[in-house]
């Protein structure tokens, strides 16, 4: 269903793209984002699941908020950055994969932390 009201929604934007180039960029970020909205929706039961999965198998919670956030990072830079691209501005696109870039490291860097105080740990015999 998502695909068929992408697909009419592409075909709407071409059309109005010649006439109306604002109102095409318009429709298609609001079918984009409604779309997306359903698909996190539908995703939520999946996540949960696989997110209690990983907790039986003894990876602890703050590691998987960890990694669901950065999936969460990693999908709204590049929707974010495809509208740029949409809207003819591949600069901000560009910027904005930088900031997203930026974000996802902030984010794993006091796991990075740890990582290497268990191999420096494991390095010195203790």
């Amino acid at each position: 269903m998502c695909c068929g009201v992408l697909a009419v929604t592409a075909f709407l934007a071409v059309l109005l793209r010649q006439y109306r180039p604002e109102a095409a960029l318009a429709i298609s970020v609001l079918a984009g984002g409604a779309v997306t909205a359903l698909l996190l929706g539908a995703l939520a039961q999946p996540l949960a699941t696989v997110s209690g999965w990983l907790e039986r198998g003894g990876v602890d919670k703050a590691t998987v908020t960890l990694l669901l956030k950065a999936l969460g990072i990693c999908l709204l830079t590049q929707l974010t950055a495809d509208v740029c691209r949409d809207a003819g501005e591949t600069a901000l696109a560009t910027h904005t994969e930088l900031a997203g870039k930026a974000a996802l490291l902030l984010l794993i860097l006091p796991l990075f932390v740890q990582i290497l105080d268990l191999a420096v740990l494991f390095i010195e015999g203790g």
